[in-house]
């Protein structure tokens, strides 16, 4: 069974909400791949592709709340799974804290990205959707964060919160991502930018974060 049937699968499933072989044709696109392949191949392209049939105004709020439901479940899933180093104690690693501001309830590329830097061994804090300012600064302070990943699709809602923002930035480096972290809003809010390519966000994190503390 190819890659392309198996997704077909799926949409046919997410088309009449049948939970059961929407399940079944998940598993099926994730079996026996490594993390970062189920998060290019696999997860990535079907969020591109609930993005385009939601702007084409072929898929309802309902069938997107359905999609959103069941991708979150499962990539939380592996979220649960702690790095673990070679001795198999837990690993002694940077700290990142990942969140969305308030109102950007897009969260679903960034546990992405949280999935991709705990694979390389990273210790991340994911806050997820919507989140406060206020609570971002006390979880970065209470984790001694090393570095804190903010995204959102829009540059009003990192600069709504410019003030709290660089406060955050002065004690953790903050990295700004997402179709709303351009050069110009970042630097209003003391952040650094990160690529808009996930896989090339991580890259440029991790690489980041080696030379500071070095390797892990």
């Amino acid at each position: 069974m190819t890659i392309t049937t198996t997704s077909d699968e799926l949409w046919a499933a997410v088309d009449t909400f049948d939970a059961e072989a929407a399940e079944i044709a998940i598993a099926r696109l994730l079996w026996d791949v490594p993390l970062s392949g189920a998060v290019t191949g696999v997860v990535l392209p079907f969020l591109q592709e609930v993005g385009d049939r939601w702007e084409a105004g072929t898929l309802s709020v309902a069938h997107e709340h359905f999609v959103s439901d069941m991708l979150r479940r499962k990539l939380s899933a592996l979220a649960a799974v702690p790095p673990r180093a070679e001795d198999g104690t837990p690993a002694l690693a940077p700290v990142v804290l990942l969140a969305c501001p308030p109102g950007e309830r897009h969260d679903m590329v960034l546990l992405c990205v949280a999935l991709m830097l705990r694979e390389r061994g990273v210790r991340v804090r994911f806050l997820g959707a919507d989140t406060p300012i206020p609570a971002v600064l006390t979880a970065a302070r209470r984790t001694g964060a090393d570095a804190v990943v903010l995204a959102a699709t829009r540059p009003t809602m990192f600069t709504a919160h410019a003030s709290a923002l660089r406060k955050l930035a002065a004690d953790h480096p903050v990295y700004a991502a997402g179709r709303g972290a351009d050069e110009q809003t970042a630097a209003e809010v003391g952040a650094r930018t990160l690529p808009a390519d996930p896989v090339r966000a991580v890259e440029v994190l991790v690489g980041e974060l080696a030379a500071v503390s070095g390797s892990w």
